[in-house]
């Protein structure tokens, strides 16, 4: 019967592992029929289907149905929209500097009493070649579901603004036009932001402005299945994401920022259709919309504190949280804590400090040998299997490559577990290991304090485990005792402690996996081994330290896992391959090119590149690694055109005014100075750059210009200053989002579809000018 404890440790464990993984998955959709002031996705669908039925790339003729239909719409909501048509330029992604005529679409749902303004925002423009339907069409349509829901009440006392960005996919210039110049901006008490980064998945409040502590205390309050975590912020903020709710952010301006990201395959490709889309996902944003829109809406937007806090999903859809300045507190209470143990440990002769210490450098080799082991294997694994290899991030069946490789960082961690009790106790490997989360929860105290959570409440659980079973024992593992009945004690003490530890630190190698993907898998599987140790004394219930068993228990399936993964992640209609193919002009040179960013051809786009040919590309595609090139004909396309306005030179400055135009209509245009020629100031469209010398002397090696969507029929002004020392070469070169229908031999198979967006099925002609 001793193996009775053994097999009650590991069902429980895994139940527990599974129900928090579970629970981290979008609610229910509630259907159509459901009373009127219900969110329901299947309602928000209906606008889905049209904002989402083709691609609509800002100024594309598609983006301005899509703007058409969401006037109407709000319309017909009975609020009153605006269109804020203008320019914008940022500079926040360095050259080119991304620039753009954008139009956003303004519509304010009128409070009783407003304080403030409750901004709902989302973007509809998509990236060229993907319908968008979760990116961002669910957003758009959530928007608009909310604002219906929210007129079948009574008003709010609040006013509540409506915003949907042009130009997010293009440098959130959208967002930064509306908070550059629009007069509404000063009147946002708060921001609400809603995106998305693949298909499907739990809506996670992933980022906040400044002075989180109320609405993270709102937010717990008023959703009804929060997901959030003050960790996510710390990691986004030094990824550099940006979404609409950094402008608001820059502007001091509360907000919470919402986006799920599983399903990744289909981000930013043309699979990103409506039936791709978890309706579920649709039906969590909207949920948050409706009840954070309704609780802010009654609140007093003037009076709120501009206090950070610390806060963390438990079971289910508890949220907590606690001010950030209580995190040197609680990091020194655990600090004791661990003192107080480790002193138990010594007393009872069962750990020193020195072994405490050797165990500790044992479980940092051991985290960097399940990191690099598991990173090495997707490393192989995308480069030896053929559909990993086509695709640009991730797997259709990414779920079964996460649990084989998080399996396989369990197998790693186990074995290492027990190569490190050849030498050293049980109490002194599991101290050890505690010991490193301890050195993680002082660094994120200082660094990260949002972090601090994650490693404070599991390695506090995980002490209190270890206390009351192994230094209780004397060392002596909890399988040694002869009769029954002390064995379930410890069984039932191991277990109960695992609980809060499960709670809190289980979520995040899931997550880590679904944000960062195959390629990053080292970082998750990091995570996986990190979490590993603070089951170190279930580890040695189950045999770990002593046997092969608990590392072939997950070695074994991680393998099947694997098998499985790879028989099953074939391309179909479905789940089509990803091909990318562009045609390229030269109209000076009167030369044509096929492209390809592709590592591996298919039949289809292969006929575009003969064997013989050289791969290294010679016409460069601003923000794409060409992997091959072959000669094209040369089709009879208008290259961009460039118009001297005037040409002034004094005092040794040379002032240029020009148009740019595409005369074939392109959306897209790159306007750059080939030229060595430095340049001080210019205007794009009415915006003025200003160069300091310091910044033009560190970007001598870089091109100074800018790139520029929603290109108008008749072109925009761009103006130059650059040091009158010689002549001065202009390079265009403008983007359509299709290729020449005359030049293509054949119909793309179903089971293919374009990738990359900025470089799949399109067609660009460059001109170079000197002045």
């Amino acid at each position: 019967m001793r193996w009775l404890p053994r097999l009650l440790v590991a069902v429980a464990l895994l139940a527990l592992v599974a129900l928090r993984i579970a629970q981290l998955s979008p609610p229910a959709v509630v259907p159509a029929s459901a009373p009127p002031e219900v969110f329901s996705a299947e309602r928000a669908r209906e606008h889905l289907a049209r904002i989402a039925a083709e691609p609509r790339p800002t100024g594309s003729a598609a983006h301005g149905r899509a703007r058409d239909y969401l006037l109407a719409e709000l319309s017909k909501l009975g609020v009153q929209p605006e269109l804020q048509s203008t320019s914008v330029l940022s500079r926040q992604w360095g050259l080119p500097y991304d620039a753009a005529h954008v139009e956003n679409i303004v519509a304010r749902l009128p409070g009783a009493d407003s304080t403030r303004a409750v901004a709902l925002v989302a973007h509809y423009d998509s990236v060229p070649g993907s319908p968008g339907a979760a990116d961002d069409g669910s957003g758009v349509a959530a928007l608009l579901e909310t604002l219906r829901a929210l007129r079948s009440g009574a008003p709010l006392r609040n006013d509540v603004l409506l915003l949907f960005t042009d130009a997010e996919e293009g440098g959130v210039l959208g967002g930064k036009a509306f908070m550059d110049e629009h007069p509404l901006r000063g009147e946002v008490g708060i921001a609400l932001n809603f995106d998305a980064r693949g298909a499907g998945g739990v809506v996670a409040m992933f980022d906040t402005g400044p002075g989180d502590a109320w609405p993270v205390r709102e937010l717990a309050r008023a959703a009804p299945y929060p997901v959030a975590s003050s960790l996510f912020p710390e990691v986004a903020r030094r990824m550099g994401h940006s979404t609409d709710l950094s402008v608001f952010k820059r502007a001091g301006i509360p907000g919470l920022n919402f986006a799920f990201s599983d399903g990744a395959a289909h981000y930013h490709a043309p699979s990103d259709t409506v039936s791709n889309l978890d309706l579920r996902s649709v039906q969590h944003a909207g949920d948050y919309a409706l009840s954070l829109a309704r609780r802010f809406g009654a609140l007093d937007l003037r009076r709120q504190g501009g206090e950070d806090a610390v806060y963390f999903n438990t079971w289910g859809a508890h949220l907590v949280s606690h001010p950030t300045s209580w995190v040197p507190a609680i990091a020194a209470l655990i600090a004791c804590l661990f003192a107080g143990v480790a002193a138990a440990a010594r007393r009872r002769r069962v750990a020193s400090l020195g072994r405490i210490a050797a165990g500790s450098l044992g479980f940092l080799a051991l985290l960097l040998g399940v990191s690099a082991a598991v990173g090495g294997l997707a490393w192989a694994l995308r480069r030896a299997h053929p559909v990993l290899r086509a695709m640009p991030f991730e797997p259709y069946n990414a779920p079964a490559y996460r649990l084989a490789l998080a399996l396989a960082a369990l197998a790693a961690a186990a074995a290492g577990y027990r190569l490190l009790r050849r030498r050293l106790g049980a109490c002194e490997v599991a101290l050890g290991a505690l010991l490193v989360w301890l050195l993680l929860l002082a660094a994120a105290s200082l660094a990260m304090p949002g972090a601090s959570f994650y490693f404070a409440w599991p390695l506090a659980s995980a002490l209190v485990g270890l206390a009351a079973v192994t230094i209780r024992r004397g060392g002596a593992p909890p399988t040694l005792p002869p009769t029954l009945p002390p064995m379930l004690t410890d069984a039932a003490l191991l277990v109960a402690a695992a609980v809060p530890a499960v709670a809190v630190a289980v979520p995040g190698p899931y997550l880590l996996f679904v944000a960062l993907g195959l390629p990053a898998a080292a970082a998750p599987a990091l995570a996986v081994a990190l979490v590993f140790g603070l089951f170190l004394p279930h580890a040695e219930l189950l045999g770990g330290g002593r046997s092969r068993s608990l590392a072939l228990a997950f070695g074994v399936p991680a393998v099947a896992a694997l098998a499985v993964a790879c028989a099953t992640g074939g391309f179909t209609e479905a789940r089509p391959r990803p091909a990318s193919l562009a045609y390229a002009l030269d109209a000076a040179a009167g030369e044509a090119r096929w492209l390809s960013a592709d590592r591996d051809l298919d039949p289809w786009t292969a006929a575009y590149f003969p064997e013989d040919r050289a791969q290294a590309p010679s016409f460069a595609v601003p923000f794409v690694r060409l992997t091959r090139q072959s000669e094209a004909p040369v089709a009879a396309l208008p290259a961009p055109a460039l118009t001297v306005l005037s040409d002034v030179t004094s005092g040794g400055v040379r002032a240029l005014r020009l148009r740019v135009a595409s005369p074939r209509g392109a959306p897209w245009l790159l306007a750059e100075v080939a030229s060595p020629t430095e340049v001080l100031r210019a205007e794009v469209d009415g915006r003025r750059v200003e160069e300091s010398a310091r910044g033009a002397q560190a970007r001598r090696d870089v091109r100074w210009g800018f790139t520029y969507m929603g290109l108008p029929a008749g072109g925009i002004e761009w103006s130059l200053e650059v040091e009158a020392s010689g002549p001065v070469q202009i390079r265009l070169m403008d983007q359509t989002y299709e290729l020449p229908r005359a030049l293509v031999r054949a119909a793309r198979p179903r089971e293919l579809m374009g990738g990359p967006y900025r470089l799949a099925d399109s067609t660009f002609v460059s001109g170079a000018f000197w002045l």
